[in-house]
């Protein structure tokens, strides 16, 4: 099992995927489940051999502090600073932040951070608010340009450890 990889990008970094079709469902009493590479968001089937549980995230997030900067995606004022935060976990469609600003969900951010004082900052164009709770945003990023994307992958291809289905 340790040797599966992703069939588009050859990563190891895979996880299994949620059943979302009768399909999935059926072959899953076959042991073949849909999988998701955690680089490229390639999702694919592949015969396991084994009964396995469904997972309830399709991307594996990495624990990491940020610093962010955040505003609402249509702000009223161009300039506006936004606010403050720090990025808790990070996958390449989301993460958490950590903040004490209040914010809806459903919100659209647009947000900035920097993981470390020599790079450029990374910029997510719209994120909307999947959960905020206790100063804990949850965030899914909808817009984003291809070089931040390219970026984030890098980064979580650093921070991310193998995972092997085997320990889901």
């Amino acid at each position: 099992m340790s040797d599966l990889h992703c069939p588009a990008c050859g990563a190891s970094k895979i996880r299994l995927a949620h059943r979302r079709s009768l399909s999935d469902i059926l072959l899953g009493g076959l042991t073949i489940y849909p999988f998701r590479c955690q680089l490229c968001a390639d999702r694919f089937r592949t015969f396991l051999g084994r009964r396995t549980p469904n997972p309830r995230r399709s991307f594996e997030r990495v624990e990491v502090s940020f610093p962010v900067w955040f505003k609402p995606r249509r702000s009223t004022y161009p300039d506006e600073m936004g606010q403050e935060g720090v990025i808790e976990n990070l996958s390449i469609r989301g993460c958490r932040i950590r903040s004490t600003t209040p914010v809806a969900i459903g919100s659209r951010l647009e947000l900035e951070f920097q993981h470390s004082n020599d790079s450029f900052p990374i910029t997510i164009e719209e994120a909307v608010v999947r959960s905020s709770v206790n100063g804990a945003i949850g965030l899914r990023f909808t817009q984003l340009r291809r070089s931040d994307e390219r970026r984030i992958r890098q980064l979580i291809d650093v921070w991310l450890l193998e995972l092997l289905p085997s320990s889901r």
